[in-house]
């Protein structure tokens, strides 16, 4: 009896920088499996952030200079034309994001459209002892999730300055166990 062994092709780790436009001090860096959803990626934000997941959130796939492009949305937005956005369900990270550099805007907050810019920062080959998706590094206070009645006006990004600002907070030198999230290891 002849026995064909399959190797199942592992996913890449994919490691996002996060940071926020309203929050001078704060960024994230986070490792999740590029086979994840964006739903999934969704939901593990608003779990390490501690935020209300039954508010209404995007993802946009950005060009370089941040502009939105495609919308990834939690709710099917079907219309008479077709569909408006695309739901986060439906699309692995490995669909839309495959090369170092590339971005997305995660808008946590839809009706004064705050959001956290996403890069992709690196793409590695799983660690044999790590449990993924985690939070490799944590710096700062996430920015306050508005309810509808506490919207106000909200600061300027500038947005040219996501390696300025990712820079100012010397990743390299930081021990990832001091500013690790111990809950995703």
């Amino acid at each position: 009896m002849l026995l064909i062994l399959y190797k199942t092709k592992k996913p890449m780790i994919y490691k996002f920088r996060m940071i926020s436009g309203a929050e001078k001090v704060f960024l994230r860096e986070y490792e999740i499996p590029s086979s994840y959803t964006f739903f999934s990626f969704h939901k593990f934000i608003q779990d390490d952030l501690g935020f209300d997941s039954d508010q209404l959130a995007s993802f946009f796939i950005t060009d370089e200079n941040w502009n939105k492009g495609l919308e990834l949305t939690l709710i099917d937005m079907e219309n008479d034309a077709g569909l408006a956005a695309i739901p986060m369900e439906s699309v692995k990270l490995s669909d839309l994001l495959k090369k170092k550099k590339d971005r997305c805007l995660y808008v946590f907050d839809i009706f004064t459209d705050r959001c956290f810019f996403i890069e992709l920062a690196e793409i590695t080959e799983p660690a044999e002892d790590k449990d993924y998706p985690y939070c490799k590094v944590s710096v700062g206070a996430p920015p306050e999730q508005l309810e509808l009645g506490d919207i106000s006006i909200i600061d300027d990004f500038d947005e040219d300055n996501f390696d300025e600002i990712t820079n100012e907070i010397d990743i390299e030198s930081l021990d990832s166990e001091d500013y690790a999230d111990e809950d995703y290891y």
